[in-house]
């Protein structure tokens, strides 16, 4: 009877074990491989239509940088995240740490930092395309992983990152290409005379 007694406590503290090693090993799996913060540079987008304007080019061109900068200071704005790229709540129970984005031929991909409970980090993928909604950029969810693992695209919703362009009797934006690393914008010119 003690033996049987034994192996049933050796048996199951080998089963604790496994389980433990395999949440661990879980854990560590899903945990983010680098470390991203939502901090961002003010871009003045008007200011930079104005100038180009001024030199009589008829187009705007925003860097992956610009576009980075302007998704993380709207996701600040409609999420409430703090000074300095503090991180903020996107769900109940899902806090975004950070984030970065790279520009792909009419796709966004982004790298986004997680934690769940205020317990558990995770990386997220997650894929957009992007589309032109006057005056905006749209961002429409395409797909979300999980280290490779395929989540439900409805955890994602769409985001539209306003551009805060001059009023329409200064330009009119004719044409939005979304290209490798860069979005060009091009207008016309409306001169008053």
């Amino acid at each position: 009877m003690r033996r049987a007694i034994r192996r049933l406590l050796t048996t199951l503290v080998v089963l604790v074990l496994l389980l433990g090693g395999a949440a661990w090993w879980l854990l560590s799996y899903i945990a983010p491989d680098e470390r991203l913060d939502m901090r961002y540079e003010p871009i003045d987008v008007k200011a930079k239509v104005l100038d180009t304007a001024q030199q009589l080019k008829p187009e705007l061109v925003l860097t992956e940088s610009d576009i980075t900068h302007l998704i993380k200071k709207h996701l600040q704005d409609k999420y409430g995240g703090g000074e300095g790229g503090a991180p903020m709540e996107l769900a109940k129970d899902v806090r975004l740490d950070g984030a970065d984005f790279q520009l792909e031929e009419g796709r966004l991909k982004a790298r986004l930092n997680v934690t769940y409970k205020e317990r558990i980090p995770a990386a997220l993928d997650a894929v957009y395309a992007l589309e032109w909604q006057p005056p905006n950029i749209a961002l429409r969810p395409q797909s979300l992983t999980l280290k490779e693992i395929g989540l439900p695209l409805g955890l994602l919703e769409p985001v539209v990152v306003p551009l805060d362009l001059p009023l329409q009797d200064v330009v009119t934006v004719s044409d939005v290409q979304f290209q490798q690393d860069r979005v060009k914008i091009l207008f016309k010119l409306q001169l008053g005379l």
